[in-house]
C-alpha cells in the first residue's frame, strides 16, 4: 500500500512542478504513474478472479452471473481510468461522453440480468 501512495504522491508532485514548463511532460509522467501503479496491483486483481472462479464453480447459473459482474467491474475501473485522464489533459467534455458511453454499455450489458430478476419477481408474486 506504501509503494502505491510513493508512487502517487511523487508522480503528482513532479507533475505539478513541471507542468508549467512542459504540459507534455506532466501528463507522460501521469500516465506513466498510473501504469505503474495498475501494474503493482494487476497480481491482487488475478487472485480476486481466481477467487471467485472457485466460488462460482459448482453453480453454472452463478458462474454466469458472475462473469457478467466482472466484465462491468471491468469496464466501470478502465473508463473511470480514461475519464480521470481526460479531465487531467482538461478535456471535461470527453470525459463525460465516455462515462456517459460507459453506462449506455453496462445497461445494455445487464439487461438480460435485470428480465431475468423481474421474470423471478413477478413469479412469486403470482
Amino acid at each position: 500500500m506504501t509503494a502505491l501512495i510513493g508512487i502517487s504522491l511523487s508522480a503528482l508532485i513532479l507533475a505539478v512542478f513541471i507542468r508549467d514548463y512542459n504540459k507534455t511532460a506532466s501528463i507522460a509522467i501521469m500516465i506513466a504513474a498510473s501504469a505503474l501503479i495498475f501494474l503493482r496491483i494487476a497480481a491482487d486483481i488475478s487472485g480476486i478472479f481466481t477467487a471467485l472462479a472457485d466460488i462460482s464453480s459448482g453453480v453454472e447459473t452463478a458462474a454466469s452471473y458472475l462473469r457478467l459482474m466482472m466484465k462491468v467491474l471491468g469496464i466501470v475501473l478502465i473508463t473511470q481510468f480514461v475519464a480521470d485522464m481526460c479531465r487531467d489533459c482538461g478535456e471535461n467534455a470527453l470525459a463525460s461522453q465516455t462515462e456517459t458511453a460507459a453506462k449506455v454499455i453496462v445497461i445494455t450489458m445487464i439487461l438480460p440480468l435485470f428480465e431475468t430478476v423481474i421474470k423471478i419477481v413477478s413469479g412469486l408474486l403470482e
